[in-house]
This record gives structure tokens, C-alpha cells and sequence, in this order.
């Protein structure tokens, strides 16, 4: 236990000294498997129906398991997904799943995902810098059992590497244009779960207008959708909710 306790700190005091992601990334990924994880999903949160994917900050995930998860739309049935959404405190993979209806979609994810040696996780979720919800989540490939200390020390280590991650990516030269004020404006609308009608009623212009703006919206960010320009948008800070 305080051999773990050790290591938190360590690795805490490294965190700042890192300059770029793929450093930190792995050095935040030797760390875990001190306390017996092998994988991590470090990612903001999108919104009801959105892919998660554009949200995606860093990751361990075996490759299999995320091309799964994107083919079959796995985060919108997945109850560890949807406990990052709706908890505030970490949270088991056991806990996720015993707290909503057992599926057969939730069934299948559960065993797929043991089959590719995710067997047992924890959930913490936490808020960055931008205000937007994000969670890390680790996995294993047996069962983890933490006494209450050891997971208060993973906790620190998890919301320190994700804020450090946050600040790296976003000193990154940016990929994306600079969005207007109308168009960021009709942007938080869409994102607030507002469709083109009502982002026109709301601000008093036509619905071509807004649609107008979403298209340079989309281009400036080199997006394919709206919901892919939302994304990119909160990801570059450029609109938050």
C-alpha cells in the first residue's frame, strides 16, 4: 500500500516536467500497471447521440476492441459508458453494470469485451479545464481489488495525467480555423440538443442562414457533420457548454 502510495506521488511530481503527450502517455501507462491496469480511455464526453469518438484525448485500448466499439455504436448501450455520463464519483465496471437493466446488447458488450482481456475497470470521471465532462477509464485483464487508500492515489494520478494531457494537446498548433461569433453562437445551440428550426427561432434568423453558418462552421473545422463540427469545436475550446 505504500509502495503505491510512492508511486502516485512520484508520478504526480513528473506530470508537469512532461513536454509532449506521447511522454506523458507513456509514462502515465507504466504507472497504471503498478496498480494492475493494463488499458486506458482518457476522453471527453459527447452529447446524447453523438459519436464519442472526435472526443477521444488519449488511449491504450486494444485496437480490436476499439473498432468494435465504433462499429457496433457500443457507447450509447454500454453501462460503463453511461455511468461516465450521469456519476460523479468513480465507479466499478460491476457497479455500472448492475445499476441499469441487464440487456442483451450490455450482455454482449460485458463478454465481448472479456474476451479481449477487458475483465474488470474503474470509472473517474472529472471535469477539465474547459468545463467539459471527460473520464478516465482503466481496465484489466483480471480482477483489481484496491484497498480505499490505493484508489483514493490512482484517483490523483488519473485527474493529474488528464489535465496535463488536456494542456499538451491544446498547445499543439491548431488544425482548425477560428470560428465567427454567430457561428460559434448557432454551434452552442446545436450542441444544447437545439436543431436548425429552433436555433433560427432562437436567434431570429432564417433557417437557411443558419444553415449557411453551419456549413462554413463545418469547413473551418474540417468536419464531415454538425455533430463532428460540435465536437471539433469543444475539443479546440472554441465553444463550451
Amino acid at each position: 500500500m505504500g509502495e503505491l502510495v510512492d508511486v502516485s506521488v512520484a508520478f504526480i511530481e513528473r506530470c508537469r516536467q512532461h513536454s509532449n503527450l506521447r511522454t506523458l502517455i507513456d509514462d502515465f501507462g507504466k504507472t497504471l500497471k503498478l496498480f494492475g491496469f493494463n488499458y486506458f480511455m482518457m476522453t471527453r464526453l459527447p452529447a446524447i447521440g453523438e459519436d464519442a469518438e472526435p472526443y477521444v484525448i488519449a488511449h491504450s485500448w486494444p485496437r480490436e476492441w476499439l473498432d468494435r466499439y465504433r462499429e457496433g455504436a457500443y457507447f450509447w448501450h454500454d453501462p460503463v459508458s453511461l455511468s461516465s455520463l450521469t456519476q460523479a464519483r468513480p465507479f466499478s465496471w460491476k457497479e455500472a453494470r448492475a445499476a441499469v437493466p441487464r440487456t442483451r446488447m450490455a450482455s454482449r458488450i460485458a463478454s465481448e469485451a472479456r474476451s479481449i482481456g477487458l475483465v474488470d475497470g474503474i470509472g473517474f470521471p472529472m471535469g477539465d479545464p474547459s468545463s467539459v465532462q471527460a473520464v478516465v477509464s482503466l481496465a484489466a485483464d483480471q480482477r483489481v481489488d484496491l484497498d480505499a487508500l490505493s484508489m483514493a492515489m490512482l484517483h490523483q494520478v488519473c485527474i493529474h495525467a488528464e489535465l496535463r494531457a488536456v494542456e499538451l494537446s491544446e498547445e499543439k498548433p491548431s488544425l482548425f480555423g477560428r470560428l465567427t461569433e454567430r457561428e460559434r453562437e448557432v454551434l452552442r445551440w446545436i450542441a444544447n440538443g437545439k436543431n436548425n428550426s429552433d436555433a433560427s427561432d432562437i436567434l431570429s434568423v432564417s433557417q437557411r442562414t443558419v444553415e449557411e453558418h453551419l456549413a462554413r462552421a463545418r469547413a473551418k473545422l474540417n468536419a464531415t457533420t454538425t455533430a463532428h463540427a460540435v465536437a471539433r469545436a469543444l475539443i479546440s475550446r472554441q465553444i463550451i457548454l
